[in-house]
């Protein structure tokens, strides 16, 4: 009788249980044992219903011989006789008794054969040229290289020794060359902008955008709702500053105060001077030290010129009125 067929996954969900799957009746396709065959089993066995079942026990090893007959009839199937690969009888070896070793050494003789080969008549010639000292070749030297030898030889001229805790001055720098201008003193480096990121998922602002764009005939800007969702989130989190619109003008930014329509945002092309956060949106961060808050098209929001937790704080809350912009007009 052939055996059932079961998924992988049952299988292993079986025997991990000790669960005898050859017993079980299949409902997948062909009598397939699948998973929900092996739970149910298993709900009935925990409910007491059913026993379970004794695995198959493994069968006992077989017998030297029998092993043996298998090896030869698998191998005569290859074509290789099991009587070449075993030898027709074991190696011998020759035992020597111990009086038959002459191990009884003179030391005296032995002694005097290594003096032997260690003869000096026994060395062949290019041996000897190998053994004998080498004297180094002298060549006259050049007058550079005297000079050089006699400079080396002659000893340096005593360092003076400055006092304890003196500070040696350096020569202060000479003044310029009539109608030269001086050299620019050197800048120094700007202290590290700190800026923080979180990803904002956009689905829901996308389609407020669409939704105005189709109602009140505005362009789709997410400056508008930035806007408001920073001047929300400023105020709750008792922050004393003022959201303003951010734009870049040559190589500086400016501050606007944004209108207090809602609408007037999508079409305002100007407005008075401020401080505050700077709110950006597009598709290059705009980062100059001042508090700002930028979001890219992306999802990415962005704040810089903040202190750590202060902006960590502002980029949740801010995302959050992103995410979901009904909150914006409650």
């Amino acid at each position: 009788m052939a055996e059932p067929k079961i998924a992988p996954l049952a299988r292993r969900l079986a025997e991990e249980n000790g669960i005898d799957w050859r017993r079980l009746q299949g409902t997948g396709p062909d009598g397939t044992i699948v998973e929900r065959d092996v739970l149910a089993f298993l709900a009935k066995l925990m409910a007491g219903e059913v026993d379970l079942p004794p695995m198959p026990e493994t069968p006992p090893p077989l017998p030297p011989e029998e092993e043996l007959r298998r090896a030869r009839e698998a191998l005569g199937k290859e074509g290789v006789d099991l009587a070449d690969l075993i030898p027709e009888a074991p190696l011998q070896v020759e035992e020597v008794a111990e009086e038959e070793l002459d191990l009884d050494l003179d030391l005296e003789e032995e002694e005097a054969l290594l003096l032997a080969e260690e003869a000096p008549g026994s060395l062949e010639a290019w041996e000897e040229d190998l053994l004998a000292p080498k004297t180094p070749s002298k060549k006259p030297l050049l007058e550079d290289e005297e000079e050089l030898l006699r400079a080396l030889e002659e000893e340096p001229p005593p360092v003076p020794e400055k006092p304890q805790g003196e500070v040696q001055a350096f020569p202060p720098p000479p003044p310029p060359a009539p109608g030269v201008a001086p050299a620019p003193a050197p800048i120094p480096a700007p202290a590290a902008l700190r800026v923080y990121r979180r990803r904002v998922e956009l689905r829901g602002l996308e389609e407020a955008l669409a939704l105005f764009a189709q109602v009140h005939g505005v362009p789709k800007a997410p400056l508008p709702f930035l806007l408001r969702a920073a001047e929300r989130a400023l105020a709750e989190l008792e922050i004393p500053l003022r959201a303003l619109v951010g734009r870049v003008e040559g190589e500086g930014v400016r501050g606007l105060r944004p209108p207090a329509s809602f609408l007037a945002l999508f079409r305002e092309a100007g407005g008075e001077e401020g401080e505050g956060l700077l709110c950006f949106a597009g598709e290059e961060e705009v980062h100059t030290g001042r508090p700002s808050l930028f979001l890219a098209p992306e999802g990415l929001l962005t704040a810089s010129g903040l202190e750590a937790p202060l902006a960590r704080k502002l980029l949740e809350r801010v995302a959050l009125y992103l995410e979901h912009p009904l909150l914006l007009l409650a």
